[in-house]
């Protein structure tokens, strides 16, 4: 047994592998068959291939492919836990419903009621043209009356998008996929990775502490409906706010305006009412929205020239920074220096050639938070600095606003760990701004601060990058400080008021 999914035939405890439904990065999908009852079931496999292989005797057994990803392992397998809990408790024709969880093979395993038909990605795939409003209102009053029940349990969804709603042959919808579920309305999530779907996440989900709310999740609802009629997904609400605070129109074409002639008016103005932008101005629960989709009550007056006046108010405004560079160059203890709360990261005791730079390394992230003022803060992000990680580099780097790259001046090719990083993360730079601290200067005289201005100035790379450099001590808060202001200050000059 060789691949990362087990064969057609596996017998898991008194369930027999069918087929394999759906592969993700962090788990296997399988339609099985329940051998005691005589019933098709669906279960889900926690299986984060990026760390785990298969035993290759036939046994099913999952293996860390290193003893470096165990901490991040566990991690991963408490969440899944917890999706299997929060699915328990929901008992409703439109939520998906869990059987039960058991561990086995030393991973985990959620038993489910199989669902059969298609996700609505699948259905608009195969459409190929906007549906018609009296499907989409058989679809989506049903699945609103699903997601109440989560919201009444004090649960969010946090990640509804066609293909987490699954349409049975009978038409009738299912809402599924609840690991991305918090518990606890507008709590925040400061020290988790954020998990959001572009297009159809809001924009609170953007910032690891912003309130959320039911109000998130029917966003994210009006995204998903927005899709269905129209023929591409919407534009991502960070796209939508950057123009905003630029003074530029939305680059969202409202609802109301994409839609004319084809669906009702009223149906239409729904759909805008929940992407507003700004939380406030969208309805606050479910039964707010079901009532106007059943023509039962009128929410606030929503027409293309008020749905998006959102013009954001520097009181309220959130900062993510990512920190990038090598190993041993200094993130983990720079973030350390500058958070105003206990550091939060996934270390494990290094190996093969990191060992000789320090004895455990970052496998995931880490994290820390500055508090600029009473409602101003900045989310600080540490990467890996192992290559092998990179999938992580993507993962922190979305809806970052800047980046710092730190640079080990004793390694021996500073330069090129340097570009390495550039090149690494070039699309945030492109799109935000960059900072430069050389750490570790004292340990050797050359390169110094101007063969760095020198180096950034060659043009080497095929783009440009003017990103101020600094020399710096990582242990110390005022260097880290520093480095912070002077990207905060290039992304907008009106923080050079701070006292960071």
């Amino acid at each position: 047994m060789t691949g990362s999914a087990l064969p057609v035939g596996f017998n898991l405890k008194e369930y027999r592998i069918e087929k394999v439904l759906g592969k993700g990065n962090f788990g296997v999908t399988y339609q099985g068959w329940d051998t005691h009852l005589q019933t098709s079931v669906a279960i889900k496999e926690f299986f984060p291939s990026e760390f785990v292989t298969r035993d290759s005797k036939g046994s099913g057994s999952v293996l860390l492919k290193s003893e470096e990803f165990s901490e991040l392992y566990k991690w991963g397998r408490q969440r899944f836990i917890a999706e299997a809990q929060v699915l328990a408790q929901f008992r409703h024709p439109n939520i998906l419903r869990v059987a039960r969880f058991f561990p086995a093979n030393h991973t985990a395993y959620i038993v489910m009621d199989f669902e059969g038909g298609q996700s609505l990605s699948e259905v608009l795939r195969a459409a190929k043209e906007p549906l018609p409003e009296q499907q989409l209102r058989a679809i989506f009053v049903p699945l609103l009356e699903g997601l109440r029940i989560v919201h009444e349990k004090k649960y969010l969804h946090r990640d509804i998008k066609p293909a987490n709603i699954q349409i049975r042959n009978d038409g009738t919808p299912v809402l599924i996929d609840f690991g991305a579920a918090e518990m606890e309305f507008g709590s925040s999530s400061s020290e988790d990775v954020q998990v959001l779907t572009p297009g159809y996440a809001p924009i609170e989900q953007h910032s690891p502490d912003a309130p959320q709310g039911p109000w998130s999740d029917l966003y994210a609802v009006g995204a998903t409906l927005y899709r269905c009629i129209s023929v591409g997904p919407p534009v991502d609400a960070a796209q939508r706010q950057r123009a905003a605070e630029e003074h530029q129109s939305d680059p969202l074409v409202p609802a109301v305006t994409l839609g004319n002639g084809r669906y009702h008016d009223d149906f239409l103005r729904i759909i805008d009412w929940m992407m507003q932008i700004r939380a406030e101005n969208r309805p606050q629960s479910v039964g707010d929205v079901i009532a106007r989709l059943r023509g039962e009550g009128r929410g606030p007056p929503v027409t293309a020239s008020t749905t998006f006046s959102y013009v954001p108010k520097r009181a309220a405004r959130n900062f993510k920074i990512v920190f990038a560079g090598p190993v041993g160059a200094g993130k983990t203890t720079a973030i350390s220096a500058l958070s105003d709360i206990p550091l939060v990261n996934t270390d494990a005791r290094a190996r093969d050639m990191t060992r000789s730079r320090k004895v455990t390394t970052t496998v995931a992230m880490d994290y820390g938070l500055m508090r600029l003022s009473d409602s101003e803060r900045v989310h600080l992000y540490g990467t890996p600095g192992q290559e092998r990680f990179d999938f992580m580099w993507d993962i922190l780097q979305t809806g970052a606003l800047g980046l710092v790259i730190l640079v080990d001046n004793s390694r021996k090719e500073p330069m090129k760990d340097l570009d390495f990083f550039l090149n690494a993360f070039q699309s945030l730079i492109q799109r935000s701004r960059v900072v430069v601290g050389v750490n570790f200067t004292g340990a050797t005289r050359k390169p110094d601060i101007d063969d760095y201005h020198r180096h950034l100035s060659g043009g080497q790379r095929g783009f440009t990058v003017n990103a101020p450099i600094f020399e710096i001590d990582a242990r110390r808060r005022g260097d880290v400080s520093m480095l912070v202001q002077a990207l905060l200050f290039s992304i907008d000059p009106g923080v050079k008021d701070y006292h960071v």
